[in-house]
């Protein structure tokens, strides 16, 4: 017999979040959309923003929760505070009830640094596939990209965009 699932955990494998990825500092407001399961790990997530916004993994990266910081398991000889190894958290973890914001900051050289807004978790629907929405100025510097797997990737305008978001 096996053990009984917590159900939590059980229902997280189930939800699907939509995950909104805002790169900061541009203009006009470069965004993507995707919807992710909220068992993902946040290492998993970094991989999906990744293949989202084009960028090609070549940086270091960490996630900032509530002044919690997750990302790869740092070596305390870097020099660089402690952080969560991302691998051992999963999104539904760092969840709020309605809406989360996460920072994602990606190539701690350059400083390209993101916001998530993390909105209408729900039970997915195991029959449809992902989902990316790509705005204002998708494919200028990071190429029209299929994104999270087989996701299909829609550019809208900038007023599209808008229109999305109100």
């Amino acid at each position: 017999m096996s053990p009984p699932r917590s159900s939590a955990a059980f229902d997280s494998f189930n939800e699907i979040a939509t995950v909104r990825i805002e790169l900061r500092d541009t203009d006009p407001v470069i965004w993507r959309q995707v919807e992710a399961p909220t068992s993902i790990t946040l290492k998993v997530l970094h991989r999906i923003i990744q293949a989202a916004m084009g960028w090609l993994d070549y940086h270091l990266w960490e996630f900032t929760i509530d002044k919690r910081r997750y990302g790869l398991p740092t070596d305390e000889d870097w020099g660089t505070e402690p952080r969560t190894d991302a691998a051992k958290v999963r999104l539904r973890d760092v969840l709020r009830l309605r809406t989360t914001t996460i920072d994602y900051l990606y190539d701690f050289g350059d400083c390209w640094d993101h916001q998530l807004t993390v909105t209408n978790i729900r039970t997915g629907d195991p029959g449809l596939s992902a989902r990316a929405d790509a705005g204002a100025a998708a494919g200028a510097r990071t190429g029209r990209r299929r994104a999270a797997g087989d996701a299909s990737v829609r550019a809208a305008t900038v007023a599209g965009a808008d229109a999305a978001a109100a």
